[in-house]
């Protein structure tokens, strides 16, 4: 039997082998989407409750936003909406958050229209806080 007739013989097994090694990669990167979505899920329950987290949040995107002129667009994204879920909060300070919200709106300005997600997220603060367009 030539070295030749042997691979051709042997490729039933090669073709399984990578198979079962092609599944097995498959399976393990499941199994990384679907921790990567418990633990997303567990912070997005813990910001919605409020406490401590969503306190975090709120302080890093209004550290982010220091100087609204030179901040990135999703940096105005995260503290408008950070702004917003604090505001759903039932102990939430409304008033204050909406002033500083329309100061943050107002500091935006054009940018809202250049970025798809710094206009939603004003549109959405705007709906939170009934403010006029």
């Amino acid at each position: 039997m030539k070295i030749r007739n042997a691979w051709i013989a042997a490729r039933g097994q090669m073709a399984w082998i990578l198979a079962l090694l092609v599944s097995t990669a498959i399976v393990v990167q499941l199994e990384r989407l679907d921790l990567g979505s418990r633990v997303a899920d567990r912070d997005a329950k813990s910001l919605a409750q409020g406490g401590p987290a969503l306190e975090q949040t709120l302080r890093d995107a209004r550290a982010r936003v220091a100087e609204p002129s030179s901040a990135k667009p999703k940096a105005h994204a995260t503290l408008l909406l950070a702004l917003s879920l604090a505001a759903l909060q039932p102990q939430a300070a409304t008033e204050t958050l909406a002033d500083e919200a329309a100061a943050v709106i107002d500091a935006i300005g054009s940018l809202s229209a250049q970025d798809p997600l710094v206009h939603d997220a004003v549109a959405l603060t705007r709906r939170v806080f009934e403010l006029g367009r």
